[in-house]
């Protein structure tokens, strides 16, 4: 009974992360670049192949640079309760994340 259960985790978990696939694809070929979708912690941090710990450590930076730097509310994420202070429970733009990965890379000469 445990492996049919972590059998359907690993497939739910797959699904997610094409769903979010599909969202950064569609949202490429668009014009207007407006989110469609926004994820979970787990979702962004499997999506982008880090530790969860590394979302926390942007968000940190985000809130202590003033938003100079790292994840910033109201673009990379948004809370679901203006009082929450648990990350894991924020929503998370794939795309704004993606998008300022690429431009941080892209600056670093």
């Amino acid at each position: 009974m445990d492996s049919a259960l972590r059998e359907i985790k690993q497939i739910r978990d797959a699904i997610i992360s094409i769903d979010t696939s599909l969202q950064l694809i569609a949202l490429s070929k668009s014009s207007d670049k407006r989110t469609t979708v926004f994820v979970s912690k787990k979702v962004i941090c499997q999506r982008l192949n880090v530790p969860t710990v590394t979302l926390d450590k942007l968000v940190y930076q985000g809130i202590t640079s003033g938003g100079k730097s790292g994840l910033v509310q109201g673009t990379h994420y948004c809370k679901t309760d203006p009082a929450e202070q648990n990350s894991s429970k924020f929503l998370y733009d794939p795309h704004a994340i993606i998008q300022s990965a690429w431009s941080n890379f892209q600056n670093n000469d």
